[in-house]
């Protein structure tokens, strides 16, 4: 891939992430695949990319920008890192968490473990709401935090389980796609309008409304947005100077007499890739960045236009691509520390492509697939299920005592502060218990040694139970679709002689 043709013309070769090899080895395999991109030729350049396959449409506006400089977690030297919420709140320093959009419990790594310390914190504290009384209710969520307990606040289109049913004191139904206007950007910046074509169920809000009115009870100004368009207009400050752009846009609306709303419907679904540039007096959009092959004015950028170095190089000092290590030795404590022992068996997670992402929708919109996929299934390979005597339609027990939760260690002096084998030796790492009850799916397309099994889905019966709560410690990320255990049939499910609800042939095409 690497050879150049005879005439020195390079094949055009692009490179595919897969996100699983992002959630393992996060920083080593994106820093070894994306440096075999480069070494190919590749770098965004048209038929020679490197880029993330699937996951998620990246492109939501964020809030604002979180100060890493007052973070409790110190890289050595005089790096911090960004506050991870989840050892914050292992170790008791969260007093308040506002979940918006996000299953937390299921989601995240050692998934039981969390939900417990989130229990013990919430419900699990003597101090709680008792009757419909104002008063009441802040006398005893004052109570609560100052004894070490926290609140929660909630906001969802969905009531999930046990974030929103259980454990939330605050509970705002939010508005989805299709019950409010909005803009977005999707993962290629191309901002398009999204209409309204039914009302929000109940008394449930666009998120935009619901922080609003928080806003404007706790006294800050330009909270008072009236329409999601007022909002929209309004963003464009945060994200001056940035990828999503649009200062340039909303001039040109201006200039046409209409809103922002009004002037992108006029675009249709290809709307504009952001940054939104002004060229020779007229609006253009942004292809791609890091394209060596963009002519850029030579008097500079007109009017409101943003201009930055990646829009031809990349945010090094040259403005050339850098091959950047990735040591095996970063990963290799907590490979070695974690790999299967025993008649242990690895466990990893992923999507599959028959329920969307973590199923957040499917479940709970479209029976066909709930029937198809009653409950989650673990993917064993015929050797593996035959020695422990396992067919396709039983009920299994996944579990493991030995899941590693990280419960302190933020302020790293030295390198080997910040592994696996140092964070243990200084007592920062508890082992923890989980099991997972999930449908036996017996295939050779599994390797042998190996299990599979759908991430996030199930609420309190999610895969992630078993995967450890340790981050990797170059990207502070985690290891989200590696676990380890012990897999035992626990008796037979409905599902076996009944093909009513669910299929054991192959999942792949042939």
């Amino acid at each position: 891939m690497a050879r150049p043709r005879e005439d020195g013309s390079r094949l055009k070769t692009s490179i595919g992430i897969e996100k699983g090899n992002y959630w393992t080895n996060n920083y080593g395999n994106t820093a070894s695949i994306a440096s075999l991109g480069f070494l190919v030729g590749s770098g965004n350049r048209p038929g020679q990319m490197i880029s993330r396959l699937g996951g998620h449409q990246r492109g939501g506006n964020s809030g604002g920008s979180y100060p890493r400089s007052k973070g409790p977690e110190k890289f050595f030297g005089r790096r911090r890192m960004s506050l991870n919420l989840d050892k914050w709140v292992e170790n008791g320093h969260v007093r308040m968490a506002y979940v918006v959009g996000t299953t937390w419990t299921g989601a995240m790594s050692a998934s039981q473990a969390l939900e417990a310390t989130l229990r013990q914190q919430t419900i699990g504290n003597q101090h709680q709401i008792k009757r419909n009384d104002k008063a009441h209710a802040i006398e005893q969520l004052k109570k609560r935090v100052d004894s070490g307990g926290m609140l929660i606040v909630n906001q969802d289109i969905y009531l999930r389980e046990p974030i929103g049913s259980e454990l939330a004191d605050f509970v705002f139904p939010a508005a989805t796609w299709g019950e409010e206007t909005f803009v977005r950007s999707n993962g290629e910046r191309r901002m398009r309008i999204y209409e309204k074509f039914y009302d929000a169920p109940g008394e449930a809000k666009p998120d935009w409304w619901i922080v609003g009115q928080i806003g404007q009870k706790m006294g800050f100004p330009g909270f008072d947005w009236k329409d999601s368009n007022d909002v929209y207009e309004d963003s464009m400050r945060g994200n001056r100077g940035g990828r999503r752009d649009y200062a340039v846009f909303l001039k040109y609306a201006k200039l046409a007499g209409k809103t922002g709303h009004d002037f992108l419907r006029e675009l249709g679904t290809e709307g504009i890739q952001t940054p939104a540039r002004e060229v020779d007096g007229k609006m253009v959009g942004t292809k791609r960045f890091h394209d060596s092959t963009l002519e850029m004015p030579e008097t500079g950028p007109e009017a409101l236009t943003w201009q930055h170095k990646i829009f031809k190089g990349f945010k090094s000092q040259s403005g050339k691509q850098h091959l950047v290590k990735a040591p095996w030795f970063l990963f290799e404590d907590f490979y070695n520390a974690i790999k299967p022992k025993d008649d242990e068996l690895w466990v990893t997670s992923g999507r599959m492509n028959e329920i969307w992402q973590s199923g957040f929708d499917d479940h709970e919109r479209r029976p066909y697939i709930t029937q198809r996929f009653p409950e989650n299934i673990l993917e064993i390979h015929p050797e593996d299920a035959k020695a422990r005597g396992i067919e396709s339609g039983d009920y299994v027990e996944t579990y493991s005592d030995r899941i590693a939760v990280q419960t302190g260690g933020f302020i790293h002096r030295r390198l080997e502060d910040t592994m696996y084998t140092g964070l243990l030796k200084n007592g920062h790492i508890e082992f923890k218990s989980a099991s997972v009850k999930l449908v036996a799916h017996v295939t050779a397309n599994i390797r042998k040694g190996t299990t599979f099994s759908v991430c996030v889905i199930g609420g309190k019966n999610a895969i992630n139970a078993l995967s450890s709560s340790v981050t990797d410690p170059m990207s502070g990320n985690y290891r989200f679709k590696l676990g380890v255990g012990k897999v035992r049939k626990v008796g037979e499910s409905p599902y076996k002689n009944d093909f009513s609800q669910m299929t054991f042939t192959s999942r792949t095409f042939g």
